[in-house]
């Protein structure tokens, strides 16, 4: 009897264990795509311009930080930036020594998934929204 029960308590941690890693907190969309659309929406570009150039793990808080940028389409002059996702937040930085914009008084950058689309939502601080935008999976790079 004591082993059947041991084996059903490895059979269900195993079970578990598969379920959790096969499904993302982000549905389809992983972290660097998040942070793509994000900076995206709120810069008025395309996603298919927001390149990461490298990834990061930021010391303190363990988080994955993306170093992205695009050249503006119209002067070619190239921006920098840092994001980082934070439950259903994006929080980004100008270039790799700007502060990060998660102060009371910075515009806050939320995201929601549904289904294959992404939906971007900056909010002033005072409540007022900024814009509402959203993206499709597709436009991102697909599913990873």
């Amino acid at each position: 009897m004591m082993n059947t029960v041991s084996l059903v308590k490895v059979s269900v941690a195993s079970l578990t264990m598969t379920l959790v890693a096969g499904c993302s907190e982000y549905g389809d969309f992983t972290q660097e795509q998040i942070c793509r659309a994000s900076l995206a929406a709120i810069k008025g570009k395309s996603p298919s311009i927001m390149m990461v150039d490298k990834k990061v793990v930021e010391p303190e808080t363990e988080k994955d930080v993306f170093h992205i940028s695009y050249k503006r389409p119209d002067d070619g002059k190239k921006w920098h930036y840092r994001c980082k996702i934070d439950k259903t937040r994006a929080v980004w930085a100008q270039g790799k020594d700007g502060r990060w914009r998660d102060q009371a008084q910075d515009p806050t950058i939320r995201f929601k998934i549904e289904g294959e689309d992404i939906l971007i939502n900056e909010t002033f601080p005072d409540g007022s929204t900024a814009l509402d935008i959203s993206f499709s999976i597709y436009m991102l790079g697909g599913k990873s």
